[in-house]
């Protein structure tokens, strides 16, 4: 069976000019049915994309284009240059769905020809962008071109929906969420999102998860671990977490600062939530949930995550030697699968925090209960319109 991918995956080649290209491109001109192509870990010139591209553009049967990790020591503007001469030729690619551009130096330099392509490219499927060095002003564009990417994907009738969005270690903070929210709202068929190590505070976790995230019905994968949620996040979650139940199967808030409160309010969104049926992994390292949070969190896994197979709950504010871990162990012993992490790192509370009076925890209790209500009052904001999102984008700043 004739090979469908060609790789360089790794290989530490520099090229700058047609000539040093000359070999690989011919081998890719020779390739009937290519499907897959990996230039990773390499390092390209303009002049050596120019000849690539010219090969490239050939390829109708190419489905996935891993270009991650291909601009090693080029100068600011060579990589724009670059992308100007690659995307035109992807552009012409029919079946492109699934694009990894991760490990390049974009930034706000080479946001022109990036959201550009992502704005016209209406098979794309897939994509992964992570450590590109965008900030929020640039994370705000490629935002904006995925949304207008709805637009022409519509327009097109294209087979294809974005359904795959990866953008993490890329400073997107709070002032680019306005364009995230309205990106997720217009590609209606989004499955996984991946947009952890951001830096996003909580007054812009809250603005995604309601405005942008409320209504993504088909929603398996979300990934917002290492930005910061605290209480304000965390009744934010625990108002949309239900409307993501059907499908969900990863949920990822590891080293979120949800807080004692935000564990309590999370805890009680899933115990009050009809099911869980396809939720296999739950990631809640790092958040300062205390027992009580995890007392709710046991609750639900008995009753309502039945499918989970990985629970993290390492760093969180509880012994690991208090009968809640036990009773954990034997749900997923009784099971016959699932696993917690092993509780290595726990931060227990001081004698001084054991010591709070009842009135204190009373008063924590009602005003939890407090959030919550006032949260199922609240209606989820409408999308944002265009001229909103220009004009307030950075609104939303730490």
């Amino acid at each position: 069976m004739a090979t469908t991918k060609f790789s360089l995956e790794g290989k530490s080649l520099k090229f700058d000019t047609a000539d040093d290209v000359a070999s690989y491109a011919e081998e890719l001109r020779n390739f009937e049915q290519l499907e897959s192509i990996d230039l990773s870990g390499n390092t390209f010139g303009v002049d050596a994309c120019t000849a690539l591209a010219d090969v490239l553009k050939t390829k109708k049967t190419l489905k996935n284009a891993n270009l991650a990790d291909m601009f090693t020591g080029r100068l600011k503007d060579e990589i724009p240059a670059c992308l100007s001469v690659l995307f035109p030729a992807l552009l012409e690619l029919p079946d492109l769905h699934t694009i990894n551009l991760s490990d390049n130096a974009l930034g706000l330099a080479a946001i022109g020809p990036l959201s550009d392509f992502l704005s016209k490219h209406v098979p794309l499927k897939n994509l992964i962008l992570a450590n590109n060095g965008f900030g929020p002003i640039a994370g705000s564009k490629v935002a904006i071109a995925l949304k207008e990417l709805a637009a022409a994907k519509a327009k097109a009738e294209s087979r294809y929906s974005l359904e795959t969005v990866v953008c993490g270690r890329n400073r997107l903070e709070n002032g680019s969420m306005e364009a995230w929210s309205a990106c997720f709202v217009a590609n209606k068929e989004i499955k996984e999102i991946r947009l952890y190590q951001n830096g996003i505070r909580q007054e812009g976790i809250e603005h995604l998860l309601l405005y942008g995230l409320a209504d993504a019905k088909k929603l398996q994968m979300l990934d917002l671990q290492d930005n910061t949620f605290t209480v304000k996040g965390a009744l934010a979650l625990a108002k949309v977490l239900p409307s993501w139940s059907e499908e969900l199967v990863e949920l990822g808030i590891g080293d979120c600062l949800l807080s004692a409160r935000g564990g309590v309010v999370f805890g009680q969104a899933l115990a009050n939530t009809s099911s869980f049926p396809n939720l296999k992994t739950l990631r809640l390292q790092y958040n300062e949930i205390d027992i009580k949070g995890v007392e709710l969190i046991t609750e639900a896994l008995g009753t309502k995550m039945l499918a989970l197979e990985k629970l993290e709950l390492n760093g969180n504010k509880f012994s690991e030697d208090d009968p809640i871990v036990a009773k954990i162990m034997d749900i997923f012993e009784d099971r016959g699968f699932g696993e917690l992490d092993e509780l290595s790192d726990m931060e227990e509370d001081s004698d001084v925090e054991e010591e709070s009076s009842e009135e204190e925890e009373e008063d924590s209790e009602k005003a939890t209960a407090r959030d919550l209500e006032e949260a199922e009052d609240e209606n989820v904001p409408e999308e944002a319109e265009d001229d909103e999102v220009a004009t307030k984008m950075g609104t939303l700043s730490i």
